[in-house]
């Protein structure tokens, strides 16, 4: 028995592939964020809007500064011998990170879009009617279930 997949079962593959990347860029249209948003390097810089910080370099900078400080702040843990969590404004270095890739994730948005958009059209024009009106039967029994 083969285990080739049909023209059918190919397409419906890449919508399948298709639909969950467009779910990531819905996902990404509505950002939810662990910290406040609000960094600042030291006490005396001025604070840092990372929720509409526009210059991806500068959310590389933020991300490097506190990996180096997390480490930093391990070894001297560590040689002192001292039990110790690393946080950064109130924050871990893994929620810091969480968020400065929900803002990447953000500003990337409107490139994926229209990469998808492309997709979906190159999808679309594979797709045999059958198949099409397969997918519309299901689409329509979960509606109405």
């Amino acid at each position: 028995m083969s285990t080739e997949l049909t023209h059918d079962q190919r397409v419906q593959v890449l919508f399948d592939k298709l639909k969950a990347k467009q779910a990531e860029v819905a996902n990404a249209e509505r950002p939810q964020y662990l910290t406040a948003g609000l960094f600042r390097f030291s006490t005396r810089d001025e604070q840092i809007d990372i929720k509409t910080l526009r210059d991806e370099r500068k959310l590389v900078e933020i991300l490097a500064f506190l990996k180096d400080r997390e480490e930093n702040f391990a070894e001297a843990a560590e040689e002192l011998k001292v039990s110790a969590s690393f946080t950064w404004l109130g924050f871990t270095t893994e929620e810091w990170s969480k968020d400065l890739q929900t803002r990447v994730s953000g500003l990337q948005i409107t490139k994926r879009r229209a990469e998808l958009k492309e997709l979906e059209e190159r999808v679309n024009a594979v797709m045999t009617p059958e198949l099409r009106r397969e997918m519309e039967m299901k689409a329509l029994e979960s509606l109405l279930d």
